[in-house]
């Protein structure tokens, strides 16, 4: 049942391109794309601008009843340039709000915070030396260790993060989610720039306080009261070898549709001294996390484009095995992750394939998961809809494969 109602929807998604056309259409609508900015001055060199999007999944699955229907995203950002030596930017929003976590009434919400608006970034930016030395401070989105732990909601080539289906290691790019963090930000001190075609963010951030039950393994002991494993370190670094991407903001493009030919090689770190407690606060252990990935995404020809990444995870919590961190990266170990998608250009159709293999020291076995995808681009980036197949198992002994079957609208402004 659960798969007719995806097959019903995927097929609705297929024959959008056709409703509302007409052969009596004499006159094509004006899709074409404005960013919402006003200009603070004549020559629009400083401004402020901004931007708002919504991403609505229906999903069905082998771990759920019936057909689902939630608000993946919903968000607000807003940034200025009133002068080329400095930038603020601030951006707020909500995710994965369904049934099972609405609030009757948010004014008197307590236990759940699913349908309050959070914020996810707020940075003041100074130029210091412009293109080459940038150095800002706030809750940021500056990270380590890879390509897709900086990348955009906005443009993303799969329907959603790497690692967002049913493996044990989910939204694995961050390697650090939910622990030292707010949800993929930090509070800290940042740099960025570019040199060529050679770039770098490097951060140095205060870590949430987040104080774990002490016990034979390793457990998160971040304490700001004492200073205990306070300050975490992370870069990432790339370069170009075709065209060269912006930073002026750290959200990484996930595809550009055929409209650049970018192949960028990375690489990055994450390090937090001190985090863990083993048995008590006077024995510390630390994390240190690094990635490498590399990006291919180009037009073809005149009909066609491909995307492509690949990427490697090493992550290490301590010296003791099978230890659990307690965020969505549950364990020490390796992953690898893979993705391909070939663009239509004029059917704007995109189908994908992505794949991850998890070798982690808290799972007996390897965890893999294997994604098929389908991109109509009504409008490009701005209008979208992707459906999407997951299937894969957890690392336990005996584990059975679970499948996903997602269907995603997308519209930001």
């Amino acid at each position: 049942m659960k798969k007719k109602s995806f097959l019903l929807l995927l097929v609705l998604m297929l024959m959008v391109p056709f409703l509302g056309s007409s052969q009596e259409e004499t006159q094509e609508v004006d899709h074409s794309y404005k960013p919402m900015q006003i200009r603070l001055n004549e020559d629009g060199s400083k401004y402020l601008r901004f931007i708002t999007w919504h991403q609505m999944w229906l999903q069905a699955g082998s771990e759920q009843k019936g057909l689902r229907h939630s608000i993946r995203r919903s968000r607000v950002l807003a940034f200025a340039q009133i002068s080329p030596k400095f930038l603020i930017l601030t951006h707020f929003g909500l995710n994965s709000l369904g049934a099972g976590n609405l609030t009757a009434n948010p004014n008197s919400q307590t236990a759940n915070n699913r349908s309050l608006l959070f914020l996810h970034d707020a940075w003041a930016e100074f130029a210091l030396e412009p293109g080459k030395l940038h150095v800002g401070t706030g809750l940021h989105y500056w990270n380590g260790i890879s390509r897709l732990s900086n990348q955009s909601t906005l443009n993303m080539m799969t329907l959603d993060n790497a690692g967002s289906g049913n493996a044990d290691g989910r939204l694995f790019p961050w390697n650090n989610i939910t622990t030292s963090d707010q949800f993929a930000r930090h509070l800290g001190v940042y740099a960025k720039g570019s040199l060529g075609n050679f770039s770098y963010r490097v951060a140095a951030n205060n870590a949430r306080t987040n104080i774990g039950s002490l016990g034979a393994t390793p457990s998160f002991q971040v304490n700001n009261v004492d200073g205990a494993g306070l300050w975490n370190f992370a870069g990432y670094f790339k370069y170009d070898l075709f065209d060269k991407e912006s930073d002026k903001l750290p959200y990484l493009v996930g595809t550009y549709l055929g409209k650049k030919k970018v192949f960028s090689i990375g690489a990055g770190f994450f390090h937090h001294p001190d985090a863990l407690a083993v048995g008590d606060l006077e024995t510390r252990e630390s994390v240190t996390h690094f990635a490498m990935d590399a990006f291919y995404d180009a037009p073809l020809n005149d009909d066609l484009a491909i995307n492509a990444l690949g990427a490697y995870y090493n992550y290490k919590y301590g010296d003791t095995d099978g230890f659990n961190s307690g965020g969505l990266v549950p364990s020490s170990g390796s992953i690898l992750y893979g993705q391909v998608g070939i663009l239509f250009r004029k059917a704007k159709l995109m189908p994908y394939l992505s794949y991850n293999s998890q070798n982690l020291d808290f799972t007996p076995d390897n965890s893999n998961e294997l994604g098929i995808g389908l991109n109509y681009f009504i409008n490009g980036h701005f209008a979208k809809i992707t459906a999407e197949y997951t299937t894969g198992s957890k690392g336990a002994i005996g584990a059975e494969s679970t499948n996903i079957f997602r269907l995603q609208t997308h519209i930001f402004l």
